[in-house]
């Protein structure tokens, strides 16, 4: 597996991957609702990391096909509070065909090098309520649980 920065010509192979987690959380959570061109309108979104000093788009290929990949962003921290710049996963999106053994976490350990070489103490990330999935993940990596996120339709 390699993980390298992602290129332009990896945002078609980038956006299926975004795609495919997008309808499996669907199916357990009424809140993903993508749009008709959900994918075009991602993968034109992505297009703009690629060229954002404050982002950072890794992807991880094995036998010249895209894997996985993640993307984060040195964001601002909550004013008056520590610490006072952080990054965000923004995406990240996995095989989930084919195990990858050791996929996420790689891409993770190179999302927190860039982070850290910016001098950025805190990453943080927001996580679908329904897929403990993901969840476990996340605790496996280290993180911990600091806010709950509600949705209210107005």
């Amino acid at each position: 597996m390699k993980i390298r920065l992602a290129q332009e010509s990896d945002l078609t192979a980038a956006s299926r991957l975004w795609y495919e987690r997008i309808a499996l959380l669907q199916q357990t959570d009424f809140f993903f609702s993508p749009l008709p061109d959900a994918a075009q309108a991602w993968k034109h979104h992505a297009a703009a990391w690629l060229a954002d000093r404050r982002c950072a788009f890794f992807v991880a290929e094995k036998d010249a096909i895209l894997i996985g990949f993640m993307v984060v962003a040195v964001s601002d921290g909550r004013p008056g509070l520590h610490p006072r710049q952080l990054g965000r996963v923004m995406e990240m999106g996995l095989d989930l065909h084919h195990p990858h053994p050791g996929l996420g976490g790689s891409l993770l350990d190179r999302a927190k090098a860039w982070l850290k070489e910016r001098g950025i103490p805190v990453m943080v990330t927001d996580l679908p309520a329904r897929y403990p999935v993901e969840a476990a993940f996340w605790r496996s990596q280290g993180a911990k649980l600091r806010f709950n996120g509600y949705w209210m339709e107005l």
